[in-house]
């Protein structure tokens, strides 16, 4: 069916940042004692909150300076958010021509809005989005807060209105908002699991979105 507003996750959906992400929470780990961990080791969890990043990162006899990781990591990623994140390929033309067709576009992110726009602002993509919705205030996904926040605010219909996202999180954030989800495999988040949230439609490369919303 056709859609009119599509609302996006950011991390692991328009951008591929899980470098930037994995090295700023090494780094926190370290700070705070833990042992070395590979980079891919922490893929799989880009797109938690913090604390419960680092509550299943850190060893139990640590758990007690979660909190500290935790802010560790939010002071040390900002300046360097932006090292080797880049744009999945094909996304800047799509959203232009999904832009162009009179498409509505969000981002629905756990990132704070901030760190949204200092990203979009980097890419030279903020103008194309109706609104960049950080969950500052929200409960973090799979609640799905900050998705009615962006249906809320814009006013947008969730029957018409698609969920774009790399995790399960996204997949039931999107449905709990009365939206339907398309779930993205090229992202951080584990594909089998992606699956098993059930999205309506799943894609393996950001153009293939356009035909999809007709």
């Amino acid at each position: 069916m056709p859609f009119d507003n599509i609302i996006f996750d950011f991390d692991g959906t328009l951008s591929d940042s899980r470098r930037d992400i994995a090295r700023a929470q090494l780094w926190a780990m370290e700070q705070v004692g833990a042992a070395p961990r590979s980079e891919e080791e922490l893929y799989p969890l880009i797109g938690l909150p913090l604390e419960e990043t680092f509550r299943r990162l850190l060893p139990p006899a640590l758990h007690g300076r979660v909190a500290e990781a935790a802010a560790l990591y939010a002071q040390y990623y900002p300046s360097r958010s932006l090292l080797t994140t880049k744009l999945f390929p094909g996304v800047r033309e799509t959203l232009e021509r999904l832009r162009s067709r009179g498409k509505n576009l969000a981002v629905a992110s756990t990132k704070r809005g901030t760190g949204i726009q200092r990203a979009t602002d980097h890419f030279g993509i903020t103008h194309l989005f109706d609104r960049l919705q950080g969950s500052e205030g929200l409960p973090f996904k799979p609640d799905p807060a900050v998705v009615r926040a962006v249906l809320e605010g814009e006013g947008w219909d969730p029957a018409g209105t698609l969920m774009v996202g790399d995790t399960a999180m996204d997949v039931l954030a999107g449905r709990g908002a009365g939206s339907a989800t398309c779930g993205v495999t090229y992202g951080a988040g584990g594909e089998d699991e992606l699956r098993a949230a059930g999205p309506d439609y799943i894609i393996s490369e950001f153009p293939a979105l356009e035909s999809l919303v007709a």
